[in-house]
């Protein structure tokens, strides 16, 4: 997870050209003409003063905006990634305050399909291929001959990247993805091996600190009493809500009530805490045509 974190760290910074962060630098293009022949991407002077020229990897004004709007509308499912709008900045056109899994879900997800219109189709065929590859890697059911092509396809990949990007993008972290294949048919899935639930759950022992003098035991402490009350909790009686019996987040149990339509007949509990939001015609016939859809009672007259 953190060689995924790591990689789309610097192809996602240096496409969105963030300062401090950008592999596409000063110090980038003066190797240029060291290391490699790339005219289009060398340093120039003009009237005395060192110009970069713009690189076809990096997205411009116009089309940061666009894809900083597509994020912000972005909606996806319940429980798949935190609200990753929330990292957006759009009047800096720049990204903040991104965990380890929500690069996981822009790296297999988003990456390819944010920048498949704003990129050319050989940069974004490069980067679809490396995201495709994670994909492939993280997958829950692994087979020895799908690893083989997938440690085969990466060689090829990253030696794409090494046409696109300058030569200061690639460090130790960007060779690693070739050794990733074979530690997957040695190690097995990686959902048994990766950090994710140890930091969810370092997370949860962080909130049980209520002494920050003495965190240790402020831990042990709210521990036991979490353990004791969930031991408890299995002797009360089946009407008593307990963390076991609680309706969850998302509850779709049906609630019998008459001269109503069966798509109204959904139990959802409503927030008191709601903000008021208004359709617009869009939305508001979007909605009417899937009430239309989904009730069986419409399907006589749709017949």
């Amino acid at each position: 997870m953190h060689v995924e974190k790591n990689v789309f760290d610097n192809i996602f910074y240096t496409v969105m050209n963030v300062s401090g962060k950008t592999k596409d630098n000063l110090k980038a293009r003066a190797d240029l003409k060291l290391y490699c022949k790339r005219e289009g991407l060398q340093l120039f002077e003009d009237n005395g003063r060192v110009m970069k020229p713009p690189a076809s990897y990096v997205l411009d004004k116009t089309k940061l905006q666009c894809f900083c709007k597509w994020i912000t509308e972005l909606r996806l499912p319940d429980g798949y990634s935190s609200n990753i709008s929330r990292c957006v900045n759009l009047e800096n056109l720049s990204f903040h305050g991104m965990k380890s899994h929500d690069c996981h879900i822009f790296m297999q997800r988003l990456l390819s399909i944010g920048l498949r219109e704003l990129l050319p189709k050989a940069i974004w065929g490069a980067i679809t291929e490396l995201s495709l590859f994670f994909r492939g890697i993280c997958s829950s059911i692994l087979r020895a001959c799908d690893l083989d092509i997938l440690a085969k396809n990466i060689v090829e990949t990253l030696y794409k990247l090494e046409k696109i990007f300058p030569p200061s993008f690639f460090n130790s972290t960007e060779h690693l993805p070739i050794h990733l294949a074979y530690e997957a048919k040695v190690g097995g899935p990686v959902q048994y091996r990766w950090m994710y639930p140890f930091e969810r759950y370092m997370f949860v022992l962080k909130n049980m600190i209520r002494n920050k003098a003495r965190p240790e035991g402020s831990i042990c402490e709210t521990y036991l009493i979490d353990e004791v009350s969930t031991f408890c909790s299995h002797y009360f009686e089946p009407n008593v809500s307990t963390k076991h019996n609680k309706a969850p987040r998302n509850n779709d149990e049906d609630i019998e009530v008459e001269e109503r339509l069966s798509i109204f007949k959904q139990g959802r509990p409503f927030s008191p805490n709601g903000n008021p939001y208004y359709c617009t015609d869009e939305e508001y016939n979007a909605a009417h045509l899937y009430i239309l859809l989904n009730c069986p009672e419409v399907g006589p007259y749709i017949e």
